[in-house]
């Protein structure tokens, strides 16, 4: 009897990177599955995929003064590439260009936007 309980639970439940990757989808991105890729950043449970082409990882944070800690350091998931490394609340955003698949950064821009909306 516990087990349907805890399957419905399991899938009643959303993480916060269902919810930013159901906002993206909303606004006409595409994104791919994400994956735990473990502590990306230093303190953070992170998953990372592709959005409409463009390297994405999502970090969550215990609190919001974590996250902020690990803005900075989200840099250098960005490395040469064309990015960004955002916080917003207990979450950071690094996102980037290695291919060079948005040359204007509009869609880098619309990415961060939705997720910030979506992370407040």
């Amino acid at each position: 009897m516990t087990l349907p309980l805890w399957a419905l639970l399991v899938t009643g439940c959303s993480s916060g990177t269902d919810d930013v990757l159901d906002a993206w989808k909303a606004a006409g991105e595409t994104p791919s599955a994400f994956t735990d890729v473990g502590e990306k950043l230093p303190g953070g449970k992170c998953q990372a995929g592709k959005v409409s082409g463009l390297d994405a990882t999502l970090c969550t944070f215990d609190n919001a003064e974590k996250a902020k800690q690990a803005e900075e350091p989200g840099w250098t998931l960005v490395g040469n590439s064309v990015g960004s490394s955002v916080v917003s609340g207990k979450r950071v955003l690094v996102i980037a260009d290695p291919r060079k698949e948005d040359p204007t950064g509009r869609r880098i821009n619309a990415l961060v936007k939705t997720f910030q909306k979506e992370s407040r």
